[in-house]
């Protein structure tokens, strides 16, 4: 599906040279993103998102879901998906999409889950300032395989849990490292 950035600007009444003066995005380097002809950075995405109101999966026309607020938070999110009519489908690309504009969010809140089930206070007040450090400072990609790690490590538990031949092997192979490092001396935690 093509992006929506001339849609947009056709429904906003706006030139390309507007964008221009309004974006700071030159008006070739625009009328070429909405022409797919070259492809916006992430960073560029997220500026006309923003100028338009939308979420970047909607501009770039990989889901339905218009309101950039409802990709605020999961929470949020979950309810706008439960209010919609039956008609309505989310695409597996849409939750994709979701879940790429959502990492840090995402990534706070498993480290947030962290921090409450930590009970040994050195080790809580030493991770939560490195999940400030990374949430901060780290790009995006770091964070996303932070998180598909973790999400796969929870797969591969669950599926372990119901005898997948594959999972059970590689649990018993995620547990021998854990147990590895935790017989390590760890000054830092």
């Amino acid at each position: 599906m093509p992006n929506r950035l001339k849609q947009l600007r056709k429904e906003k009444g706006l030139t390309l040279d507007e964008i221009q003066n309004k974006t700071g995005i030159k008006r070739g380097t625009y009328n070429n993103y909405e022409n797919g002809v070259t492809e916006p950075k992430l960073e560029a995405w997220q500026k006309l998102a923003d100028f338009f109101g939308v979420s970047v999966p909607y501009l770039q026309g990989i889901s339905s879901v218009k309101d950039a607020e409802a990709f605020e938070n999961i929470q949020n999110f979950i309810n706008s998906v439960t209010k919609m009519p039956d008609e309505y489908s989310i695409e597996t690309n849409e939750l994709l999409a979701f879940y790429r504009e959502n990492d840090r969010n995402v990534f706070n809140l498993l480290g947030n889950i962290l921090l409450k089930l930590t009970r040994h206070e050195k080790t809580n007040e030493t991770l939560k300032k490195a999940i400030k450090e990374i949430s901060e400072n780290s790009d995006i990609e770091d964070i996303s395989e932070i998180n598909a790690i973790m999400f796969d490590v929870f797969v591969i538990m669950i599926q372990s849990k119901m005898n997948v031949k594959e999972s059970i092997k590689a649990r018993k192979e995620i547990v021998d490292i854990i147990e590895k490092y935790r017989s390590l001396e760890r000054k830092d935690i």
